[in-house]
């Protein structure tokens, strides 16, 4: 082909050539776009992935079909002692072997069957009690799994303190109620009874009445105590010096009776608080009655209170038997009673120290003690002060 024909063949071609580059660079920039796009909202729903794992209210851990550990929140970590930081890219497996874990993490072909849960206890250190972590495992579509780990320590304590409280109620009731049905049953069986004999028997089943019924109404108030919350309303401030004297001059014939030098040291000044003045007076009057009966023939107790950088300091010094350590860590729960035998001797329900606790936390102080055995202990009480009343 020659002259102007093979012109326009050469023409037509170039422009089908120009034509088809144009469309496959579109084609290229259209596909990059399209990639880019599909990357963007990849990394959206990784994005939103990492802060939903990161906001949940549990520990959640999210592994790929190959058991990769890709995802967990610091709470997760926290609770199952992950390594901050050196966890990604490793197995799951690898980092915690537990056992029922391992079983059902991918590819383990156990993670097909739906959602498995059970529970890990970890070992504590010496001084820490271990943690009880409820484990669940939930398969995903793409192969993989999310583990969710909750922290079940203070549900077991809660559930262990709940056995032990049923227990000890149970055991505080039947004490007495078998000591009154024993005597109610001689005296139905000895018609002849000598009258000082049912009158001795008289006695002792109302000693043990008195004592169900100061054991009932300790539980009452601590009942009471356990659904009330710390003030945050308008209370009468209370003057705790005046109070504190008060209960002195009410046990000072107690310890009168006991032989024991009962001092109380008070500043002149009121000291207010904010409180309900009936349950200052138990609180002062339990720890005081506790020292009384606690210390031997011819010991003392020191009763003093004072004004520490706007907070009443209350302490009760005794010259009493004195608590290890592992008595002061428990004197404060219910029903822990240092000698059981002396404190149902003397009348005590095992409550008086933990009605005491709660209450001064209610409103807002703290409580503690030391103590040496052979030493005597000393409990204190602290308060924040409050404007004078009026």
């Amino acid at each position: 082909m020659s002259g102007p024909g093979w012109f326009l063949a050469g023409a037509g071609c170039g422009l089908l050539a120009w034509w088809l580059a144009q469309r496959a660079r579109a084609a290229v920039v259209r596909r990059a776009v399209e990639a880019e796009a599909a990357l963007a909202e990849l990394r959206r729903e990784r994005d939103g992935l990492a802060a939903g794992v990161q906001g949940a209210t549990g520990g959640l851990l999210v592994c790929d079909s190959n058991g990769i550990l890709v995802l967990a929140n610091e709470l997760a970590c926290a609770l199952a002692g992950l390594p901050a930081g050196a966890w990604q890219g490793r197995r799951l497996a690898e980092l915690l072997p537990w056992p029922k874990l391992v079983d059902h993490l991918p590819p383990a072909a156990g993670t097909a069957a739906g959602e498995v849960a059970f529970e890990q206890d970890l070992q504590g250190d010496p001084a820490e009690p271990g943690r009880a972590l409820g484990v669940r495992i939930r398969p995903t579509p793409s192969g993989g799994c999310v583990v969710a780990i909750d922290d079940h320590s203070r549900l077991k304590r809660l559930e262990s303190l709940r056995r032990d409280f049923v227990a000890n109620v149970s055991h505080e009731l039947k004490t007495p109620l078998a000591a009154i049905q024993g005597f109610v049953e001689t005296m139905q069986d000895d018609a002849e009874m000598p009258a000082e004999t049912r009158q001795r028997f008289l006695e002792r089943i109302a000693r043990q009445v008195h004592r169900l019924g100061t054991l009932v109404q300790d539980l009452l108030t601590l009942s009471r105590l356990d659904e009330q919350r710390p003030l945050d309303g308008p209370v009468v401030p209370q003057d705790l010096a005046a109070l504190v004297r008060e209960v002195g001059r009410d046990l000072q014939p107690l310890a009168d009776k006991r032989r024991i030098v009962l001092r109380v040291q008070v500043p002149a000044a009121p000291l207010w608080l904010a409180a309900d003045a009936e349950a200052l007076r138990q609180v002062v009057g339990n720890l005081v009655d506790n020292a009384i009966k606690y210390t031997p023939e011819g010991g003392m107790v020191a009763v003093s209170l004072a004004d520490q950088a706007g907070r009443a300091r209350l302490e009760v010094v005794d010259t009493g038997i004195g608590l290890s350590p592992d008595d002061q860590e428990r004197v404060f729960e219910r029903f822990y009673r240092v000698d059981r035998a002396r404190s149902r001797e003397l009348g005590g329900t095992g409550l008086g120290l933990s009605i005491v606790k709660n209450t001064v936390r209610n409103l807002g102080g703290e409580v503690g003690v030391r103590s040496a055995i052979g030493r005597g202990s000393t409990f204190w009480v602290e308060w924040p002060l409050a404007p004078p009343a009026g």
